[in-house]
């Protein structure tokens, strides 16, 4: 046998290994879309992050995915159908979904009630709804606006009034800075409700308890004696009080830190042991409504130890990357998004693995179900010259019209195949003349444990599930290398 022969044997079997891997692929792309097999393998991939591998706290993890994908976030993201036609062909896809869960015993990972779920979810979105979920921007808010509350009484005004009270005592003059003192207390309040609504942060609402103070020392100045001892005390009392506001940048951030709670600190907010969680639990006896809605929803969200470490270890990066000034809760969303990048690229490794598996089984069953015998059609492309050359001249055809894209030239590789298909007799089917060839074959086979046609399907299973574009480039370099040969002839 020639090379040129044995070249054009080899572009024969690349090309049919094509064909065949073109239709396969094609069959399992129709059998994903049909069992959602990308929308159910990213709902469990959610829950695996969540539950952090601990199959005994899977259960925890599966609940709270469910509370994700019931989220505005997630649940935009699954667009139902619209139109007659298109209803009744997602109705038809609910269905086989279904009938395949019952028959494979397997368990509906969209929830109670659900038939479908996005096969896609950004970053974003999963961060924003779990934030959410949490309720860490709302606990974040809630006691943060307790501290301050409690700051602005017990630090601020109290000490005023105690200082104004000894005055007014000195003086004899119960009416002294009444009104001035009213609207000071007025002003704080004003401050507290701007931090509370969201609209001022905390950094700036500290600032403008100092700005508060000071008008009110300059009004007090305006109507107290000049040059009066009880004056100078009275304003030397007031600088000492703002000096506790922090008076340099130090003292400011140390301020911060304590009236600002830590992402980490609210995430204890889950452990009722936790100083989050009592001091929670006291504002919502104390009949704060925000605090005591919050108690409400935090108990019904179960976070998994496992994913409780992880984000404790993601909030303590939040808190070393984020600027002073930034709300530690955006810096941890972001964290988190990372957090979820990365756990979805190792999500996607694991469906390449499993759809490679499919592959292989949907190549072997082609193979059986249209008895593509690689030994067979090797002995064929090597006996019938006529078979042989049909093939090499479409091949040809093939490689010389497309780009080298398979993806932009689809449509004329199918327009090829079905020719091919139609005009070819390829050594393929279980017609009367292909079963008696494989029979004669088989008595000369030198393995008898094992049938020829049998090893010929699982050789035909393997090629078929390398893909098509993998055998369209080998088919382009045997191709380049036939041809070169004939020029250099």
């Amino acid at each position: 046998m020639t090379f040129p022969i044995v070249l054009d044997i080899a572009l024969g079997l690349v090309f049919i290994f094509f064909v065949l891997s073109l239709l396969a692929s094609e069959l399992q792309e129709i059998i994903g879309t049909l069992l959602q097999w990308r929308a159910e393998h990213l709902k469990q991939s959610i829950e695996v992050l969540l539950s952090g591998n601990d199959w005994e706290k899977d259960a925890a993890a599966q609940a709270l995915a469910d509370a994700l994908y019931d989220s505005p976030w997630i649940r935009s993201l699954n667009q139902e159908a619209k139109g007659r036609i298109a209803r009744t062909f997602r109705t038809l896809v609910h269905l086989i979904g279904r009938i395949y869960r019952t028959l494979t015993g397997g368990r509906n990972v969209f929830g109670a009630g659900k038939t479908s779920g996005p096969s896609y979810i950004p970053s974003e979105a999963f961060a924003n709804g779990l934030l959410e979920r949490m309720q860490l921007g709302q606990l974040w808010q809630v006691l943060a606006d307790e501290r301050l509350s409690t700051f602005a009484a017990d630090k601020v005004i109290l000490p005023v009034s105690n200082i104004l009270s000894d005055l007014k005592a000195s003086t004899g003059n119960e009416f002294l800075l009444n009104a001035e003192l009213k609207q000071f207390e007025q002003a704080v309040q004003e401050i507290l409700a701007d931090f509370r609504r969201g609209t001022v942060s905390l950094p700036d609402s500290l600032e403008r308890l100092v700005r508060r103070l000071d008008d009110f020392a300059l009004m007090a100045r305006d109507i107290l004696p000049d040059s009066h001892p009880l004056t100078e005390t009275f304003m030397r009392r007031l600088e000492y009080i703002k000096r506790g506001l922090a008076s340099t940048p130090g003292e400011r951030t140390v301020l911060l830190h304590k009236l600002r709670p830590s992402v980490a600190a609210l995430l204890e907010v889950f452990d009722p042991h936790s100083a989050t969680y009592q001091e929670l639990q006291r504002l919502a006896k104390d009949n704060n409504p925000a605090a005591q809605t919050l108690l409400e929803r935090l108990g019904q969200t179960t976070i998994t130890p496992a994913l409780r470490a992880s984000l404790a270890t993601l909030a303590r990066k939040a808190e070393l990357t984020s600027d002073s000034a930034l709300n530690q809760v955006e810096q941890f969303g972001r964290e988190i998004e990372t957090w979820y990048n990365r756990g979805m690229e190792r999500a996607t490794g694991v469906y390449r693995r499993n759809a490679k598996a499919v592959a292989l089984m949907i190549g072997i069953a082609t193979a059986i179900s249209i008895n593509a015998d690689s030994f067979h059609i090797a002995s064929r492309l090597a006996t019938d010259p006529i078979l042989r050359s049909s093939v090499t001249q479409v091949a040809d055809q093939l490689v010389t019209e497309s780009s080298g894209d398979l993806s932009q030239d689809l449509t004329q590789v199918r327009t090829a195949v079905d020719q091919a298909l139609a005009d070819i007799p390829f050594p393929l089917g279980y017609n009367e003349a292909v079963i008696q060839q494989q029979l004669e074959a088989e008595a000369t086979w030198p393995i008898p444990l094992v049938q020829r046609r049998f090893l010929g399907w699982l050789v035909s299973g393997f090629a078929i599930s390398m893909g098509s574009t993998f055998w369209f480039n080998v088919l382009k370099k045997v191709v380049n290398i036939r041809n070169t040969g004939e020029k250099g002839a």
